[in-house]
């Protein structure tokens, strides 16, 4: 039977860099967005948007389930 301690576990540092890694990869694709535009490169910005999008979509949620019995 599981443990009924509900002391968060502290996430291993590679848990943090991930962290780090996706939110520096959001920035980088976010600011090359505004460069393309900047230099007129539509199609460029559009894809690099996707690239944004996708990465900050998938690295900024967290969900912990707790499961009662």
């Amino acid at each position: 039977m599981a443990s009924l301690d509900r002391t968060p576990t502290p996430l291993p540092p590679k848990a943090h860099l991930l962290g780090w890694l996706t939110a520096v990869t959001g920035l980088i694709a976010v600011i090359a967005v505004v460069v393309f535009v900047a230099l007129g490169q539509g199609e460029a910005a559009t894809a690099v948007g996707a690239v944004a999008a996708a990465t900050l979509g998938v690295g900024g949620v967290r969900i912990t389930v707790q499961i009662r019995r």
